[in-house]
């Protein structure tokens, strides 16, 4: 009986262990220190957004304005969404407060871990990139 319960606890031991890695690896992917993260949006104002994956988006604050917004976790729902809202305060949207609504359905929402301000097309498009070929490499 001690030999099947020790073989259970060091088989948990190991799922646990591999799913940290994973969720490291998808941490780390998600941290760019060459833009310029923001704890906030102020006068926010959606004028659209561009999904990339399941951990992340743009979104569209004006004609030239966007930034690359990560969650705290995987929003499946997003990638065929037809409506997208932004909760806010008072104007405002927070990094770790404020949420993405997906679609209707109030109860599902996203926690915004990571906002980051994109300086213009071509930011845009590497950084689109970047965690396109992250997810392309993980996926094999």
């Amino acid at each position: 009986m001690t030999k099947i319960y020790h073989s259970f606890v060091v088989a948990i031991a190991i799922l646990v262990a591999g799913c940290a890695a994973s969720a490291n690896k998808h941490s780390e992917l998600y941290k760019f220190p060459d833009l310029q993260e923001v704890s906030s949006i102020d006068n926010f104002r959606m004028n659209g957004w561009e999904y990339i994956d399941k951990y992340s988006l743009f979104i569209n604050s004006g004609p030239k304005k966007s930034y690359l917004v990560i969650f705290n976790g995987p929003s499946n729902d997003l990638k065929f969404a037809q409506r997208l809202q932004v909760s806010s305060k008072l104007g405002r949207v927070e990094v770790g407060f404020d949420n993405i609504v997906v679609g209707d359905n109030p109860d599902i929402k996203y926690n915004i871990k990571r906002m980051y301000l994109i300086k213009d097309k071509e930011e845009k498009k590497a950084i689109k990139q970047q965690i396109l070929a992250f997810d392309d490499k993980n996926k094999k």
